[in-house]
């Protein structure tokens, strides 16, 4: 192999490399959170904001942007349902990154299986607020579920 053949070699597998990053970083990008960081829901509050669920009672935005992102799977898809009765447009970025939610919680006997997931009542929660929709079906092929975020991100980043 000659010293030109080898350098040319070099400088396709350099290309092939630096396209292989953007392309990570692009998909790294996608997961990017459009939402404000909140801390998670303190362990202490879990039973009290189920309480005030299940009483019907209003509760603050904040409290359910915090249980949107806490370990407490249930609590997560209550939140998400939450939102879609008291939210606002400011709640839009929290359930967006909610779509992408993989968890789901067992227990109870749902008249539609994807009510046990955090993304299912996202979804329902975003149609609601925004009269939007953009395919996004709970059960889906994760690459299809992704195409949906995408275009959830795309319309709430040029609204």
């Amino acid at each position: 192999m000659s010293l030109n053949s080898t350098f040319g070699h070099m400088n396709k597998m350099k290309h092939i490399f630096l396209i292989l990053i953007t392309l990570g970083l692009t998909a790294i990008a996608e997961f990017i959170p459009i939402a404000p960081q909140v801390l998670p829901l303190p362990g202490d509050q879990v039973a009290v904001l189920f309480e005030k669920i299940n009483s019907g009672e209003n509760i603050e935005l904040n409290i359910l942007y915090q249980a949107l992102n806490g370990p407490q799977t249930t609590l997560r898809a209550y939140a998400a349902r939450e939102l879609g009765k008291y939210g606002d447009h400011t709640s839009v970025p929290y359930l967006i990154d909610a779509l992408a939610d993989e968890s789901f919680h067992v227990g109870a006997r749902y008249v539609t299986p994807g009510m046990e997931t955090t993304r299912y009542w996202a979804n329902e929660s975003l149609k609601t607020l925004t009269d939007e929709d953009f395919g996004f079906v709970w059960d889906d092929p994760i690459e299809k579920r992704n195409e949906a975020i995408s275009r959830w991100r795309d319309w709430y980043l040029k609204e």
